[in-house]
């Protein structure tokens, strides 16, 4: 298909934003296993052990995941230059909503 009304900028635009959530869910997963890891050393063995492991497994392989698709995501991009203006962009639309926020609060 030929796209004739999508900016040639959309591309990068949609590669910034899935990469910086993939980063979100990566940073969440991660902190996650590293608190489980901090509780399990403390737990006798039992069930809610057991389960904690079970935990750490399932994040390890969430993290895994989120990974792959961010090498998927990366591997996308053709034009560095195009990405990087992509990320400032949506960087600077993330930081105005963030001040919007704090602004409204007040």
């Amino acid at each position: 298909m030929i796209y004739t009304q999508l900016p040639k900028s959309y591309k990068y635009d949609i590669i910034a934003e899935a990469i910086y959530a993939r980063e979100i869910e990566h940073f969440h997963y991660d902190f996650d296993r590293r608190n489980f890891e901090i509780l399990n050393v403390s737990l006798p063995d039992g069930a809610y052990k057991i389960d904690v492991e079970s935990r750490i497994a399932d994040t390890l392989m969430q993290m895994e995941k989120v990974e792959n698709i961010y090498s998927a995501l990366m591997s996308q991009i053709d034009d560095q230059e195009a990405y990087e203006e992509a990320v400032i962009a949506a960087t600077k639309i993330r930081e105005e909503a963030k001040n919007e926020v704090h602004t409204s609060a007040k």
